[in-house]
């Protein structure tokens, strides 16, 4: 018997009784997701989940959880590399908890970013609303074709569902300038 691992809530309950596995014999998760940083809970939101899971070699999340933006007086700042050529790339879905480091090709493997997916050539730093709820975990595998394939990733990605210009789950964004900066 195989389990389909890859829609609904089905893929949420696979991610946790399975530790991130998804179809027998594909990829299994590299990592664990981080615990919550201060001023953050974690919460249930399953269809939030299950928009930030991606099956292997689409990227997404391999597993995660929910975690929610509590205290105004505990920031939690994100930060996001994005291709500058790309209309409305630049408060996109993806971010991570860490301030990124170079060089393109080093992020791009520890993230599994296809090139086609991103030039990576810019760096913004924003602030998560209060209330916002963003999905957290370890990266899916990324089949890159004819470019090279990313494996799962150990590091944690965070998700922002930032819909549209009028619906941003940041703010008091600031443009960090090139990726990587110039030395």
């Amino acid at each position: 018997m195989s389990l389909n691992c890859r829609h609904g809530l089905l893929a949420f309950a696979c991610a946790l009784l399975l530790g991130c596995a998804s179809t027998p014999g594909s990829d299994r998760c590299a990592g664990q997701t981080q615990p919550p940083m201060p001023g953050m809970s974690a919460v249930d939101n399953p269809a939030l989940l299950n928009s930030a899971l991606g099956q292997p070699g689409k990227g997404g999340l391999c597993a995660g959880q929910v975690r929610r933006q509590d205290a105004a007086d505990q920031t939690v700042t994100v930060y996001r590399v994005y291709d500058s050529g790309k209309a409305n790339s630049r408060l996109g879905r993806w971010w991570s908890f860490s301030a990124p480091q170079g060089p393109v090709a080093a992020y791009r493997a520890a993230n599994a970013i296809c090139p086609s997916w991103s030039q990576l050539n810019r760096v913004v730093r924003c602030q998560l609303k209060v209330g916002a709820q963003v999905a957290v975990g370890p990266g899916q595998s990324a089949d890159c074709a004819p470019d090279p394939n990313y494996p799962p990733s150990p590091v944690n990605q965070v998700y922002v569902p930032n819909a549209s210009p009028d619906s941003l789950l940041v703010e008091r964004c600031e443009d960090l300038g090139d990726f990587p900066p110039a030395s």
